[in-house]
């Protein structure tokens, strides 16, 4: 764990406010889920609550089915990180929080379709193309299923369209139980 040198006081509601600072280099929102956890040594973690990566074991053999269906890299995120993928290009992805411009475009709950794209921060050489499908749970947007083909690699048929919303689909209703 990493200082901030800063202390707060938790007010008589047992409160305590998180500085504007790290809400913003951690892209906490108002309204946010946080989870927190309690480790042996007294501390206390605060982390956000991800519910697609509570599916992470089904996130990760879905990935690895789409890319064995289609030979591309694929990806499962949450609205912040990609939280499983397979392909050649994984490292890329896997654990990478997403692009501000790629987590709107998802948020915006269409399907997102580009040519020259680059999915995560760090991420060295722009896809040929992706393709993504929302997740939503109750109309709101939690995370993505994409596939992604490198130059040279196999396309996206539309075949590959309706596995993804099909997948987006299942996601979500695993997440609704």
């Amino acid at each position: 764990m990493k200082a901030t040198g800063i202390v707060r006081r938790i007010d008589e509601l047992g409160r305590i406010v998180i500085p504007k600072e790290i809400r913003r280099t951690l892209r906490i929102q108002e309204s946010d889920p946080m989870e927190i956890y309690m480790g042996d040594d007294g501390c206390i973690q605060l982390k956000k609550y991800s519910s697609v990566g509570g599916l992470k074991d089904v996130a990760e053999e879905y990935v690895q089915a789409l890319n064995g269906a289609f030979g591309l890299t694929a990806a499962v995120t949450d609205k912040e990180n990609c939280v499983a993928a397979a392909g050649r290009q994984r490292r890329w992805l896997l654990d990478k929080p997403l692009l501000d411009a790629m987590r709107r475009r998802l948020l915006g709950r269409q399907i997102i379709e580009e040519k020259n794209a680059l999915l995560a921060q760090g991420q060295e050489v722009p896809f040929s193309a992706l393709l993504g499908v929302p997740i939503l749970l109750e109309g709101d947007c939690v995370g993505g299923v994409f596939l992604l083909s490198a130059e040279g690699g196999p396309t996206i048929t539309d075949a590959a369209l309706q596995s993804l919303k099909t997948g987006a689909l299942y996601l979500g209703k695993l997440l609704s139980v």
